[in-house]
C-alpha cells in the first residue's frame, strides 16, 4: 500500500478498513508512507522516493492511497511497474489505468448537501469556492453543484465560482477577493473541503459576519477541525473506513481470479452541523474536555519529540545510532524499529545528489547489523509472523536518500504525528553522522 499522508485520521480510518477485510487471513501489508506538503521542497520530493522501495515481484497487488496534488504525478510510473508483473492494483480515491478504483461518490455526496441547503434552508444566492478546476474529484462535486442548482431554477453567477486548492489560507484569499467584487456575501458559501470553508469562516468573523447567522457555509470531508471548530462545519464524511474496507476486498477478489477492472464507489454521508444552523445542541462541555484532552496529548507528544532529538542527535557513529534506536522504542511505546542504509550512506560524500537505494543494504535492528540485497525482505526476519502491518518511510534529506526505516504500525503512533517526527529526526541524526564519516575519510 503506498500512501501519501495529508491527514494521519484520513491513513488510519482506510488501514482500519483494510485490517478488518484482512481479519485472520495470512495477509502481510506493508505501507510505504511519505508524508504531503504542498510547499514541494527538495525534501519532500526526497520522501515520495519510498514508493520505488518495493520490488512488485515480492508482491501480490498494490493499493495507491495517494489522492494528493503532488503524490499523483508518481501514479503512471508506478502502476507500469507492477503492471509488468500483471499484479493486480486497487487505487483508492485515485484512478488509473488498468485498475479497480474505490473512490467516493462525490457527485452523490454534494448533490445532497447542495439540495439541503436549498430545500432546507432556502438558500437562492450561493457561492462555490473550489480546488483545481483538474482536480478530478473537485470537478465532481462542482457538476454536483451545478445540476443542483439548475434542477431547482437557480443560475450561477459567474463571478460566485472560485477555483484554488484546499489549503485553509486559500478560503481566507477566496473571501477577501470576492469581497472586492462585492459578491462576498451569500445565502450559502459551498466549498469544496473543510479547510477552505474554516478559512472562510475565520475571514469573514474579521468583518463582524458570524456564521449562520448571515450566512451558511458547507465543507466536505469531516475533519476533526471542523467538528471541533465553533461553528461545527456542515460537511460530507467520506466513509473512509469502508473505502479501506472495500479497496481490500477488491484486491481480494483480483486474488482470486476476478481481473476485471471496474469501479466501487463508497457513500458518503452529510453530516448536518453549526454552520448551516441545523445542530445548535451542541454540548460545550465535552467539547471543552476533549479539547483539553488534545492539548494534553499534544504536549505530551512535544516532550517526546524533545527527548527524541537529545537521543538520536548525540550520536556519532552507527553504533551510537544503533543504541539510541533501542532507546527511542521505549520512549515511543512501538515494538521495533528497523534502519535499512544504503551502501554509498558511508561513503560520506555529503554534496552528492543521490536518488533511490542502492542494490546492496545494510539493515540495523534488533539483531544488529545485517547485509542485505535490495529486492530481498526489507525488514528483519524475526519480525516474520510477529508483524502484520509494517510501516515504511524515507531517510533523507534536501539532496540525498539515505536509505528507509521500518516499523510496525500503531494507529496511535501514525496519528499523534510521532512517526514524522520520529523520521524526520532520524533522518537529521543520520546527516550529522554522514558528515562525520566525510570529515573521517578526508584526514
Amino acid at each position: 500500500m503506498l500512501t501519501s499522508t495529508w491527514d494521519s485520521e484520513y491513513s488510519n480510518a482506510i488501514i482500519a478498513g483494510i485490517r478488518e477485510r484482512i481479519g485472520d487471513d495470512d495477509i502481510e501489508l506493508h505501507i510505504f508512507n511519505a508524508y504531503d506538503d504542498l510547499t514541494e521542497s527538495n525534501f519532500y520530493q526526497k520522501g515520495r522516493e519510498v514508493y520505488f522501495l518495493p520490488d512488485p515481484e515480492q508482491y501480490d497487488g498494490l493499493i495507491l492511497a495517494m489522492s494528493t496534488i503532488q503524490s499523483v504525478k508518481y501514479v503512471k510510473d508506478i502502476t507500469e511497474r507492477f503492471h509488468k508483473y500483471n499484479k493486480p492494483i486497487v487505487g483508492v480515491d485515485t484512478k488509473a489505468e488498468n485498475a479497480i478504483f474505490c473512490g467516493l461518490d462525490n457527485y452523490r455526496s454534494m448533490y445532497q448537501l447542495v439540495n439541503h441547503m436549498v430545500t432546507i434552508h432556502d438558500c437562492r444566492v450561493l457561492n462555490y469556492l473550489g480546488g483545481p478546476e483538474d482536480n478530478e474529484e473537485d470537478m465532481e462535486r462542482f457538476r454536483a453543484f451545478s445540476d443542483c442548482l439548475a434542477a431547482h431554477g437557480i443560475g450561477i453567477e459567474k463571478k460566485r465560482v472560485l477555483h484554488k486548492n484546499f489549503l485553509k489560507l486559500h478560503g481566507r484569499e477566496a473571501y477577501k477577493e470576492w469581497k472586492k467584487w462585492g459578491v462576498n456575501m451569500a445565502d450559502a458559501v459551498i466549498c469544496a473541503n473543510d479547510f477552505m470553508a474554516l478559512g472562510y469562516v475565520d475571514e469573514a468573523e474579521k468583518d463582524g459576519i458570524t456564521v449562520p447567522d448571515y450566512m451558511k457555509v458547507t465543507g466536505f470531508d469531516n475533519i476533526d477541525d471542523a467538528r471541533r471548530y465553533s461553528p461545527s462545519i456542515t460537511t460530507v464524511d467520506r466513509n473512509w473506513k469502508q473505502l479501506g474496507f472495500e479497496s481490500m476486498d477488491a484486491l481480494i477478489e483480483a486474488f482470486n481470479g476476478n481481473t476485471e477492472f471496474d469501479t466501487r464507489f463508497v457513500e458518503g454521508y452529510v453530516c448536518f452541523n453549526e454552520s448551516c444552523g441545523c445542530d445548535l445542541t451542541r454540548d460545550i462541555r465535552a467539547d471543552y474536555i476533549n479539547m483539553l484532552r488534545k492539548a494534553k496529548k499534544d504536549m505530551e507528544n512535544l516532550t517526546v519529540h524533545s527527548n527524541l532529538r537529545q537521543i538520536l542527535l548525540s550520536s556519532t557513529s552507527m553504533d551510537d545510532f544503533q543504541k539510541a534506536m533501542q532507546r527511542c522504542i521505549e520512549k515511543l511505546d512501538i515494538d521495533d524499529v528497523a534502519v535499512c542504509l544504503s551502501e554509498s550512506f558511508f561513503e560520506g560524500d555529503v554534496d552528492r545528489e543521490k536518488s533511490g537505494y542502492d542494490d546492496n543494504i545494510s539493515m540495523f535492528s534488533g539483531q544488529g547489523r545485517l547485509d542485505i540485497k535490495k529486492g530481498e525482505p526489507l525488514y528483519p526476519s524475526d519480525w516474520k509472523g510477529k508483524h502484520k502491518i509494517l510501516l515504511f518511510s524515507s531517510l533523507r534529506n534536501n539532496v540525498q536518500t539515505y536509505g528507509y526505516s521500518v516499523v510496525p504500525y500503531k494507529s496511535e503512533f501514525l496519528s499523534r504525528i510521532r512517526h514524522r517526527l520520529f523520521v524526520e529526526t532520524m533522518s537529521l541524526s543520520l546527516e550529522k553522522i554522514n558528515q562525520r564519516i566525510a570529515i573521517d575519510r578526508s584526514r
